[in-house]
């Protein structure tokens, strides 16, 4: 197994920040959008919000939101089938 293999996800992800924010290819950040992103951050914070999110082991509230195809599901359903995995994507625009 590779070491990039060995590496945990904060690693990783401290390491795809230093490149991001470096303003290389291929992200190519500006400085202005780096700065935005961190304003942002910090106002997240500040609100408290943090606080109240999910850790692990809780159990999340029962929702439902539109899949990719626009339809409906609901957390209780899908949970009927099998654990249940949400991944949140930015979309295609």
């Amino acid at each position: 197994m590779s070491e990039k293999a060995m590496t945990n996800l904060q690693d990783r992800l401290d390491e795809f920040r230093n490149v991001f924010e470096s303003g290389a290819p291929p992200y190519n950040a500006p400085d202005e959008a780096i700065e935005k992103m961190h304003r942002a951050t910090a106002q997240l914070k500040a609100s408290g919000v943090e606080e109240q999110a999910l850790t692990v082991g809780d159990r999340a509230p029962t929702f439902a939101l539109f899949n990719q195809d626009h339809v409906q599901v609901s957390s209780s359903d899908l949970l009927r089938q099998g654990p249940l995995v949400i991944s949140f994507f930015r979309g295609h625009w």
